[in-house]
């Protein structure tokens, strides 16, 4: 009968080690559990994470954000180049500024002219001031108890070089009537104007433009200023009570008023 803790010989020992190396010591027990927690830990290279949802949402709603603020970009370019075309080729801004050029000179209704030369030293001064009260800041000036302030002739002087040219010359003296009437105090050398609102004859309406080498010539509607602002409320059209054509020369910016003249027809 064999021995129940039989030492081993070498050989057998051998054969038992090479036997607990390949398949395990039946002695020790397996780790299961640890096994399959170290499994799981492992990164599987063919599992894929679902993306989140709210993600794709966000995205998705910059991306109709982007694209909306893209076409109004586009609309509003659109329009504004449109607005710049139309105004190029209608030169509404040009015929703004010359309408506003020539207001004092229209406003006085002044009689057809050629040259400077032939205008009234009356109706010079008249405009020049006109050119003051309408296209210049009065805050400046210095002002009575009644209210009425006082501009210096030399003003009135400039103010006249800037409509009929720096060569025209002015005698300064009073002019207009009643509520109109611009008084020149010879001692103190201004002119007293009243500081409440006045009615003016026409406002100029500009209906055609043309250019030559910096020369324009202008076709001006008058229209009376009330009917003016009343057609523009009601949307009523205001029939010119007479039309005048206007030569004027620009350079750098600068306008000088060469001549008012009647239209041909007119002339008939």
């Amino acid at each position: 009968m064999a021995k129940k803790n039989k030492e081993l010989t070498p050989r057998e020992k051998h054969s038992e080690d090479v036997i607990n190396e390949l398949f395990g010591s039946p002695e020790v027990e397996p780790d299961i559990e640890g096994d399959i927690t170290e499994l799981g830990s492992q990164p599987d290279d063919d599992v894929k994470i679902a993306p989140d949802p709210r993600k794709h949402k966000f995205f998705f709603g910059f991306a109709v954000f982007i694209v909306i603020m893209a076409a109004i970009g586009v609309v509003s370019s659109v329009r504004f180049i449109s607005d710049g075309v139309r105004d190029i080729m209608d030169n509404t801004s040009l015929k703004n500024e010359f309408a506003r050029f020539l207001l004092p000179v229209v406003a006085n209704d002044i009689a057809p002219f050629e040259n400077a030369a032939e205008i009234s030293n009356s109706a010079k001064v008249s405009v020049a001031i006109w050119n003051v009260l309408l296209n210049k800041d009065t805050t400046g000036y210095k002002t009575s108890e009644t209210g009425d302030f006082h501009i210096p002739e030399y003003d009135i002087g400039v103010s006249c070089a800037e409509i009929f040219g720096s060569g025209t010359s002015i005698t300064h003296q009073s002019v207009g009537a009643g509520d109109t009437r611009f008084v020149y105090d010879e001692t103190n050398h201004y002119y007293i104007c009243s500081g409440s609102m006045r009615y003016l004859n026409y406002a100029p309406r500009i209906t055609e433009m043309t250019e030559t080498n910096g020369t324009y010539v202008l076709t001006v509607e008058y229209l009376p200023p009330s009917f003016t602002m009343v057609s523009e409320n009601i949307g009523i059209e205001v029939t010119a009570d007479k039309t005048m054509e206007y030569t004027i020369i620009r350079w750098d910016k600068k306008n000088t008023l060469m001549s008012v003249r009647f239209i041909n027809s007119e002339r008939l």
